[in-house]
């Protein structure tokens, strides 16, 4: 009983490398893994087409406000002068609600003479009057 135990042999035989069992086995993918790669990959899509949507929006849109600055532009320049007309044309009539004024602007644009005025027309005196 002291002696010393053999080491039990190995009832089966030794297995030959096979073609099977040299090729690596690929894991197993878990279905909680497929679904979160799934829903990653599918929200990362619908990022990819709205940022592709909204840069074909803008590229679209950037000439219709171009043209929308340039006619901003020509419409602040027709204000200015028409503001400058509206200030001449509030000046003229500031003018004309002062009677003096009023009465002087109708003798110069109506030809109008007023009662205790006459026209005096000169003529050049010719020689053959005395």
């Amino acid at each position: 009983m002291s002696a010393l135990s053999q080491p039990k042999s190995d009832p089966r035989p030794p297995r030959k490398m096979t073609q099977r069992s040299a090729r690596k086995r690929r894991p197993r993918r878990h279905p909680k893994f497929i679904a979160c790669t799934t829903e990653a990959a599918t929200v990362l899509g619908v990022n990819v087409l709205l940022i592709g949507t909204c840069l074909h929006t803008l590229g679209n849109m950037l000439p219709h406000q171009l043209t929308q600055e340039a006619k901003l532009q020509e419409i602040k320049g027709e204000v200015s002068r028409t503001s400058a007309q509206i200030e001449q044309l509030k000046q003229s009539h500031e003018r004309s609600l002062i009677p003096e004024v009023s009465r002087r602007m109708s003798e110069e644009q109506g030809h109008l003479i007023r009662k205790n005025k006459r026209n005096l027309v000169w003529i050049k005196p010719t020689e053959e009057q005395p």
